[in-house]
């Protein structure tokens, strides 16, 4: 029980965190001020660095087709992981925070109503209404998250758990990447929406088990306590599950603000 306890007061610190950095992008948005005033810079240089490649392998990844193949994996994944545990618990937070992601979506996009970059930025068909956050990227990152914590709770494998992690920041951040390179939102919209899957992430981690596999668990030998450093070792990573996703696709993202920053600063000193 106590474990239990502690590892979800470190979700609950994780969803925390996440919502705090959400309100700080709406901040920054409202003021125009901190990473907002970067919004126009990495959309043009995205723009005027747009190649046929580029544009074919990121225009895919934002396109249906694709989109529903990645959920479609990431199903079966979660399907797979509750058949070899015997337990329903998966599916339930895969349902739960896909659930959430659309919810937080379309009531966000409503409150705050930001606009989206001009149509002439845009490739392919214009997006509509509102950019704040980025639908795609949200929805995705939670699927593929609780498919990566479906995995890194119910397996011990570590490669299994390094793949489904892996898997997951990768195909989350390209999805941010494609949304800012065909011009359908800022930069401030996709991080947004990886502040937001931290919050669906971290308060699925927190949902209680099923009650057979508590049971299951009460009739097994308590296993000793271990020593002090081991738990420390133990809370982090509890606390790092559910946040391992999001920071490595901000990460992906933000990696490209140094360079812009330079080119924005040098275009000030410009006579």
């Amino acid at each position: 029980m106590t474990a239990v306890l502690t590892r979800r007061r470190a979700h609950l610190l994780v969803a925390v965190a996440c919502a705090l950095a959400w309100l700080a992008c709406w901040a920054m948005v409202a003021t125009g001020e901190g990473v907002a005033e970067d919004d126009g810079t990495v959309l043009r240089w995205l723009v005027g660095h747009r190649d046929p490649t580029a544009t074919r392998v990121l225009g895919g990844i934002s396109s249906t087709p694709v989109d529903l193949l990645l959920v479609l994996g990431a199903a079966a994944v979660v399907a797979v992981v509750a058949s070899r545990a015997r337990s329903w618990w998966p599916l339930v937070v895969l349902g739960t925070a896909t659930t959430a992601a659309v919810v937080l979506a379309e009531t966000v996009k409503a409150v705050v109503g930001r606009a989206r970059p001009a149509a002439t930025a845009m490739l392919g068909r214009p997006e509509t209404g509102s950019g704040f956050p980025s639908a795609h990227t949200l929805v995705l990152g939670a699927v593929l998250g609780a498919a990566a914590l479906s995995v890194w709770r119910w397996t011990t494998t570590q490669l299994a758990r390094v793949a489904a992690t892996t898997t997951a920041v990768g195909l989350s951040a390209a999805m941010g990447l494609s949304r800012l390179y065909l011009g359908d939102h800022w930069l401030t919209d996709v991080l947004a929406s990886y502040a937001l899957v931290g919050v669906v992430l971290a308060g699925a981690a927190c949902l209680p088990h099923p009650r057979r596999d508590l049971g299951a668990a009460a009739t097994r030998p308590r296993d000793p306590e271990p020593p002090f450093s081991d738990r420390r070792v133990q809370r982090y990573n509890l606390v790092r599950t559910p946040s391992v996703v999001v920071l490595g696709q901000s990460v992906a993202i933000a990696g490209l603000m140094p360079m812009l920053r330079g080119r924005r600063c040098s275009a000030r000193r410009r006579p």
